[in-house]
């Protein structure tokens, strides 16, 4: 699976499938399924450190991981989120980006609206791929309370087609939408020629992404940090129980 494959797929209507993770071994058994693609988020901050949000994962943390993925996937498209603070400038941005691409990742993730779009540019200059995400930005809303969350996503989707607009027209190759309502993203979906991925956004993207974590162990972890708290009808995996009962069977 590439870039161009998975553009192709918006073209014929098929659903894009993209999961999360962050080791080897969950990457191989991934591509060994083949999901179209694996993102290396900054969602480990939660998953793998156990803290509150994404805003303390380091760009030395997303480098390990996207390592230890590519190593487990070693055809897949593996996408890496920039975290917070590592993409301000134009040459930051290209430091940090080109430093997870030398990791094993074929496409960057960064987080924001048509403010970026100079950075988005620059990037492409530099044959860096990148996925623009917008609606609801997790590393944009450090020390808010809930009703301050709600208030600046209600913002954001003010001029969220905009904003998808830009970031198409500045070089962007895919767009994550997250935490938008379903007829803004299906809209967004029909005005842009790339791929649009929903999170949290309703069925009308053109592909989905999904944390590995929540599938497979009904975290609550993502629930705690996103607004939408929609269940995935896919969360029915007990692996308490099969841990449980393993042990039960060698004591």
């Amino acid at each position: 699976m590439n870039l161009t494959s998975l553009k192709s797929m918006k073209k014929s209507g098929k659903k894009i499938t993209i999961l999360t993770c962050y080791d080897a071994s969950f990457a191989r058994l991934l591509e060994s399924i083949e999901v179209d693609a694996i993102l290396v988020g900054d969602s480990l901050g939660m998953f793998i450190k156990g803290e509150a949000n994404t805003h303390d994962v380091s760009l030395n943390d997303m480098i390990y991981h996207t390592k230890s993925v590519s190593r487990g996937a070693q055809s897949s498209f593996i996408i890496s989120d920039l975290p917070i603070h590592t993409y301000e400038t134009n040459d930051l941005a290209y430091k940090n980006a080109l430093a997870l691409i030398e990791a094993g990742a074929h496409m960057v993730k960064l987080e924001g609206g048509a403010s970026l779009t100079s950075i988005v540019t620059h990037l492409k200059t530099k044959d860096i791929k990148v996925c623009g995400h917008i609606g609801y930005m997790p590393q944009s809303i450090k020390n808010m309370n809930s009703n301050e969350i709600q208030h600046a996503l209600q913002k954001t989707l003010g001029t969220i087609i905009e904003d998808a607009k830009a970031l198409e027209k500045s070089g962007a190759d895919m767009l994550v939408l997250s935490s938008v309502p379903e007829d803004i993203a299906k809209h967004i979906t029909q005005e842009i020629s790339i791929p649009t991925i929903g999170f949290h956004s309703g069925g009308t993207c053109d592909g989905e992404v999904f944390i590995l974590y929540d599938l497979l162990m009904n975290s609550n972890t993502s629930q705690d940090l996103y607004l939408d708290n929609t269940a995935s009808s896919n969360k029915n995996t007990d692996i308490k129980n099969l841990l449980l009962e393993f042990i039960k069977n060698r004591s």
